[in-house]
């Protein structure tokens, strides 16, 4: 098998420089924060893995606990994916083509797969469901593994790479891959139900509400598709990619572009109900607190919205300027924000103000 490591490398750094409009080295940081309790995890694009502990005194902080391979190690390439947490165990998929499970309180590695050699590059974050463990790779296959083991349950081949991260409903895995297919498959035994092919790459998460699944395409179109594989709409008015996973408020179904735009649609119909431009691509997963929808752009920006009619309640410009590529998350009354600069920042939901931030790199 052919490694797909440094092309795959090269493409995302190409991409970032025209989605900036930079011609200098990008910066750093695409992995979305999780927070657990009081621990905050998230992957750097050093290729570790960083546990940090949530202080409150004598003043609100992020303490780093741990971090995986430790500091004077080589990393693991890049993490481009968000750590899953399940019951004591960080899963996370790297960019050296391996899937790791590590002890969620000290670090330490539970196991790999595959313990020997590799599979293609891993930029999608996995997803445990049911005990199994679900992640696509630039091999292009999705693999389903058993969570507490790492032994291989079942692989499914796509045509081209997979960066998207993968959904489960009712006992079906849906997954999205560059061969501009979205595929549905039976969770136990990876076999195919069905597939819908768009006219671009597949680079998101699939968003399933009221038994109807919406995806965004690099064919700028966003789609809503009932659980059978049939089209129920879709809509055509952006002007570029859609990257991100959508969210729901009120049958309202939100996803960015982009075209800098981050679109509300009627979730029966694909009727725009309201847009929001902002000065920069959006790519990173918004977020859905209550009436707000929260989420980053590359103008280096966080935006906080009303989900139902997109007026602007507030938006923060982050420093040291920066773009926000990653999936925020948000916590009690934070919103926790990994920017393209290595730093994770935590802001006031609120009102937006910083309340700490951390660099993630060593």
């Amino acid at each position: 098998m052919k490694r797909k490591f440094w092309p795959l490398f090269a493409l995302l750094i190409a991409g970032a420089l025209l989605l900036s409009g930079c011609a200098g080295a990008p910066s750093r940081g695409w992995s979305g924060p999780v927070v657990v309790e009081d621990t905050l995890y998230a992957g750097t694009m050093e290729g570790k893995l960083v546990s940090y502990t949530l202080v409150t005194e004598p003043r609100r902080a992020a303490v780093e606990w741990w971090r995986f391979p430790p500091r004077g190690e080589p990393g693991l390439f890049a993490i481009y994916g968000t750590p899953f947490v399940e019951e004591g165990v960080v899963y996370i998929g790297a960019y050296n083509g391996k899937v790791y499970a590590l002890d969620a309180e000290h670090g330490h590695r539970i196991w790999a797969y595959p313990e020997e050699g590799y599979i293609g590059s891993i930029v999608g974050s996995p997803l445990v469901d049911g005990g199994t463990l679900y992640i696509g790779s630039s091999d292009g296959k999705l693999y389903a593994l058993d969570a507490e083991t790492g032994y291989k349950q079942w692989e499914f081949q796509t045509g081209d790479d997979i960066w998207a991260s993968p959904a489960v409903y009712d006992g079906v895995v849906y997954i999205g891959s560059f061969d501009h297919n979205l595929y549905a498959l039976d969770a136990e035994s990876g076999e195919e139900i069905w597939q819908f092919t768009t006219q671009g790459a597949i680079a998101s998460t699939p968003l399933i509400h009221n038994e109807t699944l919406y995806i965004g395409s690099f064919d700028s179109k966003f789609y809503a598709l009932n659980l059978d594989g049939t089209e129920k709409w879709r809509f055509e008015e952006a002007g570029n990619w859609f990257w991100t996973k959508a969210v729901v408020y009120d049958d309202i179904i939100i996803a960015g572009c982009l075209d800098h735009k981050i679109y509300a649609l009627d979730a029966e119909s694909g009727e725009q109900v309201w847009n929001y431009e902002t000065g920069g691509p959006i790519r990173g997963d918004p977020a859905l607190v209550g009436e707000l929808v929260i989420f980053g752009s590359d103008d280096g920006k966080v935006y906080a919205l009303a989900a139902a009619t997109g007026g602007e309640r507030w938006s923060r410009t982050l420093e040291p300027p920066t773009q926000v590529r990653a999936p925020l998350f948000p916590g009690e009354g934070v919103v926790y924000v990994h920017a393209f600069n290595q730093t994770i920042y935590a802001l006031e939901m609120e009102y937006g103000n910083t309340i700490w931030s951390v660099t993630t790199s060593e």
